[in-house]
């Protein structure tokens, strides 16, 4: 926090400090976590069985092989096209809130469109259960295309909602409450990833597509019981100018959503085109299914083109600094250039310099964002490929039946009872004696080694099989235990030495790190090919996901820092946007090579491993020859 600057004599006296939370925040969090295991308990579930629904929902060792590859492309394909929209469609969900509707309008009716999402999953687990396969798929196509939408909602709204509750008197807690977010998110994330495969198993598809519905339905209330507490920042500029901003992204976007749909659609023509004949077979694969689909190219060049013109008339009413209408404006007035001028110029003269500043600043951050959208790529496959891979291996563990059922399951619950309790009555402002805090833990450590002791006494056995999906959990858990392991062994002694590791040079070794995360699976399918199902241990995994967790922490948290300062004030949203961006490319990217898994997965993770090896080469090189300035808040206006 900056020193306080002596008020000028126009200036009114600095508020008085206040260290509590603002009434609407245990609303706020309520309705992530919630949503958070909604989410991630949805998604965990959901490459299991679309493999089951496209194959019929029979045992896979009497699928036939070609079939069941099949299956499994088009489960990736299916998972990772959701993602894509998961993460394109804030880029318009930001603008209807900010520009038109209001976070807090937008957040509860994308929530109800989120629950319908879920009830659709639900409806296609129970279709799937009886039989109808048709409407199986159907449903679970309707419900994933619902719950994209709902989560394009809610996802760049939440974080900014929980900004606008603080004031200046309160504003020094808004670190704490984002490192409450990220508690949150893990938190959800780990338990959702846990239990969801559990109730999949034991009760079916239609429970466990629903409970997280039902989570989410809790979300949307606690969300609405707030709604007389939250401080609700009005959208601008609202009204007509906010409906012809909505009008223009969304017509904008429909190029992008079109494409995706051709590279799914060909995908496996492209791609077994190449492996046939070579790489010489792409430039006329490619211009064949651009001939093939000469209609969508047409529709997607008419709608960009009536979103321009639409952004065109709404500068010509009322004139913003956004980064498309500088953009417009310079290309409007380029002639207006003299000798030497850059591009820039007319807009430097008309809206002075940091508006100017902006998008080429953006466009110099997303050369940056071109590489790490391979990053994405291979990030998010630890909810396809790497539930694939775990399906194949050995999910059994013998554990000590005193130690497990008599403390880690229960004592777990507990321990998480608690810490919930504690969060929420912490942001209700309302103070747990730290006394208890450390009576509970010591408690729990207590009953730990008495279960321990028992063992000891007397030892038995538990058999516990764990499921494929749950494998996943590991990631959360262990985003909680490296950030602080980096935090305190790598980046303090390096600042304490002056020698700080710059942005840019964490996430270069963090893509680096994320190609070696897939030749670690790589290896390892290998080994399981070579040894046959069932031979290889499911523990090995570790390995892969330590490494793939620390390139997520080196490349994610701190790519949203670089971007953030990196951006002027005026483009800081317009940054977080194609950040997501980067995301949906990489995971229609994986979309796109989900044909290569009829090979083998062995093949499928190496040519990720060479990609990300490319990538991060190239992302080096780039870095290299980087040169940028940071845009943060001037010392007066931080709160």
């Amino acid at each position: 926090m900056s020193a306080p600057h002596p008020p000028s004599p126009d200036s009114a006296a600095a508020p008085a400090r206040d260290d509590r939370f603002p009434s609407g925040i245990p609303y706020i969090v309520g309705n992530e976590a919630a949503e958070r295991f909604s989410y991630y308990g949805m998604r965990q579930i959901l490459y299991i069985y679309l493999v089951g629904l496209f194959t019929g929902f029979v045992a896979e060792n009497v699928v036939p092989a070609v079939e069941l590859a099949e299956a499994k492309v088009r489960a990736t394909q299916a998972v990772h096209v959701f993602m894509a929209g998961v993460y394109l469609f804030p880029m318009i969900g930001a603008i209807l809130a900010d520009r038109l509707l209001g976070k807090y309008r937008v957040i509860f009716w994308v929530s109800l469109i989120y629950v319908a999402g879920h009830a659709a999953l639900a409806v296609a687990g129970r279709f799937g259960v009886i039989g109808q396969l048709g409407s199986a798929e159907t449903a679970m196509f309707v419900g994933l295309g619902l719950i994209a939408i709902g989560s394009g909602g809610i996802k760049p709204c939440v974080s900014a909602n929980v900004g606008d509750q603080f004031t200046a008197a309160n504003g020094h807690l808004v670190p704490k409450i984002f490192q409450i977010f990220y508690f949150t998110i893990n938190f959800g994330s780990f338990f959702a990833s846990v239990l969801t495969p559990v109730l999949y198993k034991r009760f079916g598809p239609e429970v466990a597509f629903g409970v997280p519905g039902v989570l989410m339905a809790v979300a949307a209330f606690v969300f609405w019981l707030g709604r007389r507490r939250f401080i609700r920042v009005p959208p601008k500029p609202g009204g007509a100018l906010g409906r012809i901003d909505f009008a223009a992204s969304a017509l904008m976007a429909v190029p992008l959503l079109l494409a995706i749909y051709v590279a799914v659609e060909k995908s496996e023509t492209i791609v077994h085109a190449v492996m046939e004949n070579g790489s010489g077979a792409l430039v006329p694969a490619l211009a064949d299914t651009a001939l093939a689909y000469w209609y969508l190219a047409a529709a997607g060049l008419i709608s960009l083109g009536a979103g321009l013109a639409l952004a065109h008339r709404r500068q010509a009413l009322q004139e913003d600094s956004g980064f498309l209408a500088v953009i417009l404006y310079c290309w409007r007035h380029r002639g207006e250039r003299t000798t030497g001028e850059s591009f820039w110029e007319p807009a430097r003269r008309h809206f002075g310099d940091e508006p100017a500043d902006g998008p080429p600043a953006v466009l110099r951050i997303l050369v940056v964002f071109s590489m790490v959208s391979v990053f994405w790529a291979l990030f998010d496959q630890h909810s396809s490929t790497w539930v694939e891979q775990a399906k194949a291996m050995n999910l059994r563990l013998v554990l000590p039946t005193a130690v497990w059922s008599g403390w880690v399951v229960p004592g777990t619950i507990a321990g998480a009872v608690f810490g919930a309790l504690w969060l929420f009555l912490w942001v209700s402002n309302v103070r747990v004696p730290r006394a208890g805090a450390f009576v509970v833990v010591g408690l729990i450590a207590a009953w730990g080694a008495v279960a321990a002791g028992l063992h000891f006494r007397a030892p038995t056995a538990t058999t516990l099989d764990l499921l494929p999906a749950q494998i996943s959990a590991l990631n959360p858990l262990l985003v909680m235990i490296i950030i602080p392991l980096l935090s305190l062994g790598v980046y303090r002694p390096l600042e304490r030495r002056g020698r700080p590791l710059k942005p840019l040079h964490r996430m270069t070794a963090g893509m680096f790190l994320a190609a070696l995360s897939f030749a670690a699976v790589a290896i390892l399918q290998a080994q399981i090919e070579a040894a046959g199902p069932g031979r290889v241990h499911v523990l090995w995994q570790i390995i892969p996901y330590v490494i793939i967790t620390t390139s997520e922490v080196l490349v994610s948290i701190t790519g949203l820092e670089f971007a953030y300062t990196q951006a002027p004030r005026a483009m800081k949203s317009t940054i977080m946007g194609f950040w997501l961006l980067s995301v949906t490319l990489g995971n229609v990217l994986v979309a796109f090579l989900a044909p290569l898994q009829t090979l083998s997965l062995t093949t499928f993770f190496w040519t990720f491993a060479a990609l990300m090896t490319v990538a991060a080469l190239i992302f080096a090189v780039i870095a290299s020859f980087y040169r940028g300035r940071s845009y943060l808040q001037p010392a007066e206006e931080v709160r």
